[in-house]
This record gives C-alpha cells, structure tokens and sequence, in this order.
C-alpha cells in the first residue's frame, strides 16, 4: 500500500471560514487518514489557509473536486492538483457553454426561479435539474440552475455524511441516498460521471464505519444497474478492509464467498486495469485469489 501523503493547500476567505470547518468536520468523519493544520493567518491578515493530508489517490481527488467545486482555492502547484482542477472546470466549463447556446432565446414564458441558490445549498439537485429543463423559465434561469446542479450534488453528499455522522440516518440510508445519487439517470445524460462517482467513493467510506455495513459493499460489487467500475470499486474497498483483519470480518468474507461471481470478477476487472489505482488492482486480485482458495 502506497504511503505517500497528498497535501491540498487552502485558501479559506474571512467570510467562509465557518463553511470551511463544516465542509472539513464532515471530511474527517469519512475519511480516517486525513489531517488538517490549524487555520493560519494569510499574508493580507484577513483570509486564512489551512492544509488539508490525505493518504489515498480517491480521497485526494474527491477533496479537491468537492472544495473546488464549492468556491475554495486551492493555491497547490502540484502537477496532480492542476490535472483534477483543469479536468473538473473545464468539463462543466464547456458543458455550460454547449447547453446555454442550444437553449432557444424565443420560447418559454420567462419565469424565474427567486430560491435557485437555496436548491444548490440543499443539495436538491434533483429540482435544479427539473428548473434547467422546463422551458417557461427564462434563459437565465435556466443556465443558472444547469451550472448549480455540480455544487448541489456536492452539497447533497456532503450533507449525506453529516446526517450519517450526527445519527440523524443510519449508514445504510445514507449509503442508499448516495448510490441513488451514482446512478442517476438525469445526472448521467448530463454528463456528470466524475460526480457519480465520487457519490459512490463516498458511499464506501460510509461501508467502512461499522463491521455490518461492511455486507453492502458486497451487494454493491454485484449491483446490475451500475457503471462496472463502481462494482469494482467497491470490490476492491472490500478487499481492503475485510482482508485486513480475516477473524474481524470472518462473517463479511463468508458472505462474500456465496455472494460474489468471481469468474464475472476476473472477465470484468481486465479492461478496467488503467482506470484502477494499483492498490484497488492489488486488492481485486487478492480477494480473487481469496475466494478461489476457499473453493480449492
């Protein structure tokens, strides 16, 4: 396993300070190797910048996407940094760009919409999207609730996991909300996989928190009606905790032996090897080779 740390260098500005310790509370309960320094004074003794560690590639990447996409400046020269950054701004960039110009200036009655940024603070992204598609709003309006669905979805995961952490819904339901989230149809036909995605990512740290929640990553590697590489994914998260510890999890990895089809397993992880990190192909590999083992 890799032990190189990823470090993401914050901007936080006066007036988004309290947001930025609600956004990194809910970071440290989801992710249990990650560490923040102490909010230290900017040059200009008005902002603040903090720095933000974190061991594994998915939860550097699901940390810069999500602080990003919320109005965080992340001041890291790193080449890595400035890849997910160019990556995620210009994709939704230029998806802004395509859908304002199809939309038809001449129809609609021109509604608006006066609570399009409570939407996107609610994390109701399921509404934005209603908004952006019905055509007696006006063109501005419109635009406006298309380019908030990416900080919506944000908002609705991060405020998943707050829900989770403050028992206010089980592990199990915020999983659920979350993978609902990953498969969505809406989401998917406007383009949003790197979203779902780490909607999904999410949704295995959440699996992570108790030895019985562990079980949905099992169903998850079996679910039909997700992209592979979630199964996978999830697979390998699997791998990783419950092979850690064979007397902890000896029930979780009995489940996974009657459950999962190793031989879909093997013929489905082939073609995913270069969108894997090495340690989810480790991982993948070793549960294989596990199951295989208990048959022989």
């Amino acid at each position: 396993m890799s032990l190189f740390k990823h470090k993401i260098k914050v901007l936080v500005l006066e007036n988004d300070r309290s947001r930025f310790e609600y956004m990194l509370e809910q970071f440290q309960y989801l992710i249990r190797e990650i560490d923040a320094s102490p909010l230290e004074l900017d040059l200009n003794k008005k902002d603040f910048n903090s720095v933000i560690t974190v061991s594994k590639l998915s939860q550097f990447e699901l940390v810069v996407e999500i602080l990003n996409l919320n109005g965080f400046v992340i001041q890291n020269n790193d080449k890595k940094i400035q890849e997910i950054l160019a990556k995620v701004n210009n994709k939704y960039l230029d998806e802004l760009a395509d859908y304002a110009s199809s939309i038809d200036l001449k129809k609609g009655v021109n509604k608006t919409h006066a609570n399009l940024e409570k939407l996107i603070t609610e994390g109701n992204y399921s509404e934005l999207i209603k908004v952006s598609k019905d055509i007696t709003y006006s063109p501005d309006t419109i635009k406006n609730a298309r380019s908030g669905v990416s900080r919506a979805v944000t908002n609705c995961m991060i405020k998943t996991i707050e829900k989770v952490s403050k028992y206010k819904i089980t592990v199990d339901e915020g999983i659920k909300v979350l993978l609902a989230l990953a498969t969505d149809n809406d989401l998917k036909y406007l383009k949003h996989d790197e979203l779902m995605m780490q909607a999904a990512n999410v949704a295995f740290e959440l699996c992570t928190k108790n030895n019985e929640a562990i079980s949905n990553l099992v169903k998850i590697s079996n679910q039909k009606n997700v992209d592979y590489l979630i199964n996978l994914k999830a697979a390998a998260k699997f791998s990783e905790i419950a092979l850690s510890d064979e007397t902890k999890y000896k029930s979780q990895i009995k489940q996974a032996t009657k459950e999962l089809n190793i031989r879909w397993l093997m013929n489905l992880v082939e073609p995913f090897r270069d969108r894997l990190s090495q340690d989810e192909n480790e991982n993948i590999d070793k549960l294989i080779e596990h199951i295989k083992g208990y048959f022989a």
